[in-house]
């Protein structure tokens, strides 16, 4: 049995083998972040985007953390003749005394080339690398196409409790959806939170209330919150009252209305409605607008499917009532739950 010195203990001494240990308690098997490999637009070479790449060591000591701040370029051998095809990895190589018994000790992206034939393999990929991207070489071609290129990067380098978040979207984006490892969903948009990843239940939210005053009529009608409270990812359009989800998941809508004192026994109505379904309300609240002002609340929590949308609406069984616009009453609430 072996006691190994603890790890960044003051006064101990240990062997590289020891750190890559920690490593592979972290991550097992081979992770990445970043490191895709893309096209340059013309020629042989690749660029092999920043990142990390965790790589299992091949004398079972653990594994290598290879890390790269910056873009870096591979060159794939010439093609084979026409009539042949090719197969070749691009992998991340750890190389180190204690590895493979060589003077170097750094990493590369290296290049395996693949055996030629009319209908060619993948070669296998060596013991102590990581593949990150499948390059389909054909018959006598000069450059390389985005499309032949298949990206074979292991992912899952999220640490637990901690997500392995795209790049920030630039401006102008649309609405994205990602879901890391643990299941939990993130959204970013283009010029909100400067595009950056947040937690869809975090910040998946609006709030909306009605600042001018309103007629009710006496069929359903399309009814629109004005005034914006919060928004930043535009769920919901005040000119026609519909709310659009995003994501598929629970959802949850509040709609409230508040109206004056008609001295009628009028009912009032506010309503949220399914745009895809004409058969009548999914929620609806009542009020019976007498000598004083009144307001009515409905809500409707359901799991649905991305895409889907809602509307605010109202009437009244006596028209021509007056409604009042206030930010407590005459208001609007949706809410992302999670997956349900």
């Amino acid at each position: 049995m072996t006691r190994y010195v603890p790890q960044w203990l003051q006064a101990g001494s240990y062997a590289a083998s020891q750190d890559r240990r920690l490593i592979a308690a972290l991550w097992p098997g081979p992770a990445s972040s970043g490191c895709a490999v893309t096209s340059v637009g013309g020629g042989m070479a690749l660029n092999v985007a920043a990142g990390q790449v965790a790589v299992p060591s091949p004398n079972n000591t653990g594994s290598s953390l290879c890390s790269s701040d910056a873009t870096e370029v591979v060159n794939i051998p010439a093609a084979p003749p026409s009539g042949q095809n090719r197969i070749d990895l691009v992998t991340c190589h750890p190389r180190g005394a204690d590895l493979d018994g060589g003077t170097n000790n750094d990493f590369i992206f290296d290049v395996i080339t693949g055996t030629a034939a009319a209908n060619p393999v993948a070669p296998a990929v060596p013991n102590g690398q990581v593949a990150l991207a499948q390059v389909y070489v054909g018959g006598g071609v000069a450059s390389i196409a985005q499309a032949n290129i298949t990206d074979v990067r292991p992912g899952a380098m999220a640490v637990a409790g901690l997500a392995n978040l795209p790049p920030a979207l630039g401006a102008g984006a649309a609405l994205a959806s990602f879901t890391d490892g643990a299941g939990v969903v993130w959204v970013a948009k283009g010029g909100v939170n400067g595009g950056a990843w947040r937690r869809a239940t975090d910040v998946l939210h609006a709030r909306y209330y009605r600042s001018a005053a309103f007629t009710f009529p006496a069929a359903a009608t399309a009814f629109g919150y004005d005034t914006v409270i919060a928004d930043d990812y535009g769920l919901y359009a005040p000119a026609s009252g519909i709310a659009t989800f995003p994501l598929g998941g629970l959802w949850r809508m509040e709609a409230g209305i508040g109206a004056a004192g008609t001295g009628t026994a009028a009912q009032n109505r506010v309503e949220i409605w399914d745009q895809a379904d004409a058969s009548g309300a999914l929620a609806a609240g009542v009020a019976a607008a007498g000598a004083a002002f009144t307001a009515a609340l409905c809500a409707w929590q359901n799991r649905i499917a991305a895409g889907v949308q809602w509307q605010t609406r109202m009437a009244s069984s006596a028209a021509g009532g007056a409604g009042r616009g206030l930010r407590d009453t005459t208001r609007l609430f949706i809410s992302y739950l999670g997956t349900g």
